[in-house]
């Protein structure tokens, strides 16, 4: 959340910005820097070049030090999401298997001999005790994974592992994803320039002629461009882009054929009151 929101979230409050202030202002069109700015080379900016913004593109006073805090919220959430859970299950699985240890006295091991994959030694407060009771021993010590929803034996380089590959897969999956959606933005914009191109060229020339000849066929090339072109074409790109960006960003969160994924259940009020007069 941390991440995402320091960055993409920052992005979101950036459009909205843009968007709510007048750039048509008199204070504005007095000065010559006050100019909508690319919000795509503020976000590069913030990375490539960290507490500098060009005039160019300064939005608000203070924008450089706030990206700076983003930016430095948004690298400590990176090791923030992968070493405290490795280390909390560790601590969960050591205070567990003492407690295991300690509440079956009559079998008990050293500190250095007890191991979730292997028992070196058995020993109870009398002795040594005979290798078959071993097995009794081990049982004690997996039941800690068990109880903490492992399959098998607790590992902390497994555990770390697995982490670390989570949080790389997030990380870029973050980065790759957004950046993908962000065609849909590109779509918008070459559809609003395509519609001043077909307005400018076709439309408004014809009628600077005064012919009506031409005005009736710049008009006819117009309205056939809008349809054919931003209606039809554009809205069927729009849709395919959507499409493709719904199974494959969206989608691979609920379906991973070799993995874990969970099959997509939206929500639904009447399955929620089924179940809660079923309970």
């Amino acid at each position: 959340m941390i991440f995402m929101n320091s960055i993409f979230g920052y992005l979101v409050f950036l459009i909205l910005f843009k968007w709510l202030k007048n750039w048509n202002s008199e204070a504005c069109m007095s000065d010559p820097t006050c100019e909508p700015p690319d919000l795509k080379a503020i976000l590069i900016g913030m990375f490539m070049s960290p507490g500098n913004v060009p005039p160019k593109l300064k939005l608000y006073d203070g924008q450089a030090f706030v990206q700076v805090l983003l930016l430095l919220a948004a690298l400590v959430a990176i090791p923030w999401m992968l070493l405290p859970k490795p280390f909390l299950l560790k601590a969960r699985f050591e205070r567990t298997k003492y407690q295991i240890v300690k509440n079956n006295s009559d079998l008990e091991t050293p500190a250095s001999d007890v191991d979730s994959h292997h028992h070196v030694g058995c020993f109870s407060s009398s002795g040594s005790i005979p290798i078959a009771h071993c097995s009794e021993v081990r049982e004690y010590l997996n039941l800690p994974s068990i109880l903490l929803g492992f399959q098998g034996p607790f590992n902390f380089g497994d555990t770390m592992v697995n982490q670390m590959i989570h949080t790389i897969e997030f990380v870029l999956g973050a980065v790759s994803n957004t950046a993908s959606y962000l065609r849909l933005w590109a779509l918008s914009l070459a559809h609003a320039e395509l519609s001043d191109v077909f307005l400018e060229k076709l439309l408004y020339t014809s009628i600077e002629t005064g012919s009506p000849v031409g005005i009736v066929i710049g008009f006819s090339m117009w309205l056939c461009a809008t349809i054919g072109v931003l209606m039809l074409m554009e809205s069927l790109s729009a849709f395919l882009h959507a499409l493709r960006l719904h199974w494959v960003e969206f989608q691979n969160k609920f379906y991973n054929l070799h993995g874990t994924g969970r099959k997509f259940a939206p929500f639904d009020f009447a399955e929620l009151r089924q179940a809660e007069t079923e309970s």
